[in-house]
């Protein structure tokens, strides 16, 4: 079989030049060997070649559909298009079988593929597929750059190295721009099953261990466990029991009757995920197969329950050793698809996931509730700080910087949770301006954004034993320690913060100061931006006690009372640390009243709270949401962030010169065009 290859290989030269594929050599060279080596083959290669090129006219295969050392190989077959002729075909099967060739005798017989004219070139499969798995990390990551750049490859080929994949190189496909997803092979057949995916999530739910899980877990578990169409129609005063205990709740104001079946059990399933122990118990009883039956079913067509899916199994990826149970479950390339989403948060939930997953160029990790913006795939340029967004009150990750929202009604509407109206009539308005326009312009540094919970009102808590941890310190703490995991603290940091995500700023910073473990995050803070925030307190609460929305306030709002003295406290110690530090700050201010409900309109954090005393102050004639939303890139309110950001952390040269030098690499790179050694494109 080895003659009969570089027999029809050489013979090749027979045939006009236009179908030549490989670079011979030894015809420039003219060396004596290597002549009187295609002497001895032609021959018999004529003969073989005339009775393979008729072979292949006639049955048309993929001769790399078995993969040596798979245990069990799928079997590819591709048929050839109408009208194939003769020269496409022989390009198509000779590269395959040199590359096939020499592949083998690499591994088995490295001195005979030293002595033979074979073409090594970048486009082929298996010899960029071996450098992948290399155990040099530098040469890994470059050949597993140059795979992802691979879009004109046939499908057997995609397929063959798809399933020749280990783990590592699997992931860094996953999270490699614009990859071709035929690297990525259907997730595997489920098993026909009579139970349908709520009596899965019984029982999985039942099956988890219910020791040492806080008090929302718990209530979250046997809310789904209990919940049934039966108990609802029962449960007509809204109460619910749980753990022994009873609390009452007015069933219009709880979310629970309205909310889907699946999204109950989902966000049962997320809190045990958080939970490193549970992880790998909902692993054991079936839960990633679960997930992706659920994901197979009609309820999947909704983003809401993909985002839930896609966040499990990002906590879920936090866990190292269950890397290989979710990439032989197929979630893989659920995720790289879910990557390319237009929603921008399924598309971090996605990312998320696979950051975690991606151990070969990461260290950090990234928790519930911290999610990358930019860059979301790997980059070979290197970060030189970290933009770090916080939203405020009713405020979410993505929500609270975005201007356009496709179920967003206008701003003429009271405030509402879970929603942000805002009025937008700019063509350029994004859904989230740091992820649209803050990432190009910027290119250089990470963006992260963080998620949090918070309520107006006691009675929409998700649940009814989180307001110890929403107060301010608790949630600070939580965060930090979040991010010191996701690597912030490693580079310059600037903060960009909404309302009362700005306090939660400064309580970090100052409590950082106070931690071995993040003082860091203190250290390397480079400038701090506040949009609206309550410095000296909000009027929100007391408006909103005076129109008689709140029967009960939440934790959040009892913090933003006008004058309190722990935010009295918080900004003395603040001032003093930008006043040692020389930290620059850059603030806004509204001016314009917003509708909180009822008829009721406030300034919800007048100038005279919002302006810190130090640092630059702008007021704009925008309302509380709308400060935050800059209408355009030209606008004087993106204009000055922008500005800001990059006087706080300028380019350094070497970065500059090196970025230069890898955009004129990438330059050459994609203007390679392969031909036969000595011909030119006229020839």
């Amino acid at each position: 079989m080895f003659g009969m290859v570089i027999g029809r290989n050489f013979c090749i030269n027979r045939i006009p030049k236009e179908a030549t594929l490989t670079r011979w050599a030894w015809v420039k060279s003219g060396k004596v060997k290597a002549a009187a080596l295609a002497g001895v083959m032609i021959g018999g290669g004529l003969f073989l070649y005339r009775e393979w090129v008729s072979l292949d006219r006639a049955v048309h295969y993929k001769s790399d559909a078995a993969i040596r050392d798979r245990p069990n190989p799928y079997i590819y077959v591709t048929p050839a298009p109408n009208g194939e002729d003769l020269v496409t075909q022989m390009r198509s099967n000779l590269k395959l079988r040199l590359s096939l060739l020499e592949h083998f005798l690499e591994d088995n017989h490295p001195e005979v593929l030293s002595k033979l004219p074979l073409d090594r070139t970048s486009e082929d499969p298996w010899r960029l597929l071996k450098k992948a798995q290399s155990d040099n990390p530098q040469r890994r990551r470059a050949a597993v750059a140059k795979l992802a750049k691979k879009h004109h490859w046939h499908d057997a080929e995609y397929r063959a190295i798809a399933q020749a994949c280990d783990l590592r190189t699997l992931i860094g496909l996953a999270r490699s721009a614009d990859v071709d997803m035929r690297f990525f092979l259907d997730p595997p057949s489920l098993d026909e099953s009579k139970e349908n995916t709520e009596e899965g999530f019984k029982r999985l739910l039942g099956a988890l261990p219910r020791d040492n899980i806080d008090r929302c877990t718990e209530f979250f578990t046997l809310r789904a466990v209990a919940e049934s169409k039966a108990v609802q129609a029962s449960d007509h005063s809204g109460t619910l029991c749980f753990g022994g205990n009873t609390l009452s709740f007015v069933t219009g104001l709880s979310k629970i009757p309205e909310e889907a079946r699946e999204t109950v059990n989902l966000q049962a399933l997320v809190s045990h995920s958080e939970v490193p122990t549970h992880c790998e118990e909902i692993v054991n009883h079936g839960g990633l197969q679960l997930l992706m039956k659920l994901r197979s079913s009609k309820a999947a067509v909704s983003l809401k329950i993909q985002c839930y899916i896609a966040r499990i199994l990002a906590n879920m990826a936090l866990n190292e050793h269950l890397h290989a149970k979710i990439v032989q479950a197929g979630w893989v390339s659920v995720l790289a698809s879910w990557m390319k989403s237009d929603c921008i948060p399924l598309a971090a939930q996605a990312a998320r996931a696979l950051i975690n997953m991606d151990r070969d160029t990461l260290t950090e990790k990234l928790h519930d509730g911290i999610f990358l913006l930019h860059p979301q795939v790997r980059m070979r340029q290197s970060l030189e700080a970290d933009v770090v967004f916080v939203h405020g009150l009713l405020g979410g990750a993505f929500k609270t910087w975005r201007q356009k929202d496709p179920e967003a009604k206008t701003s003429k509407g009271p405030i509402k949770e879970e929603e942000e109206e805002v009025e937008v009539h700019n063509d350029e308005a994004t859904e989230c301006w740091p992820k649209t326009w803050l990432a190009k312009d910027c290119p250089h540094m990470r963006i992260i954004t963080i998620s949090y919970d918070t309520h107006m009102s006691e009675w929409s808590a998700k649940c009814p034993f989180q307001s110890e941890k929403r107060s301010l310190a608790n949630r600070s703490a939580e965060i930090a320690n979040k991010l010191h995991e996701a690597g912030v603290g490693q580079r310059p940091i600037i903060w960009v913060s909404h309302s009362m995500g700005g306090l939660l700023v400064k309580q970090m910073l100052l409590d950082a100061c106070e931690n071995p473990e993040l003082e860091n995050i203190a250290e390397k803070t480079h400038g701090v931006i506040f949009f609206s925030t309550p410095h000296h307190g909000s009027s929100l609460a007391a408006a909103s006690q005076q129109a008689k929305m709140l029967l009960y306030p939440s934790v959040e709002v009892k913090e933003l009372v006008q004058a309190s003295p722990s935010l009295k406290n918080l900004h003395g110690r603040f001032r003093a640390f930008v006043q040692t530090r020389h930290l620059p700050v850059l603030s806004f201010g509204e001016t314009k009243p917003l509708n909180i409900g009822l008829g009721v309109k406030t300034v919800v954090v007048p100038i005279e709270s919002s302006h810190p005393g130090y640092g630059e102050f702008h007021s704009l004639k925008v309302n509380h949401l709308d400060i935050c939303k800059p209408a355009s890139p030209r606008s004087q309110l993106y204009h000055l962030t922008l500005r800001f950001i990059n006087h706080s952390v300028p380019r350094s040269l070497p970065n500059l010169l090196s970025e230069k030098l890898r955009e004129d690499m990438d330059a050459e790179d994609s203007a390679e065009v392969f031909y036969p050694l000595g011909m030119s494109f006229g020839e």
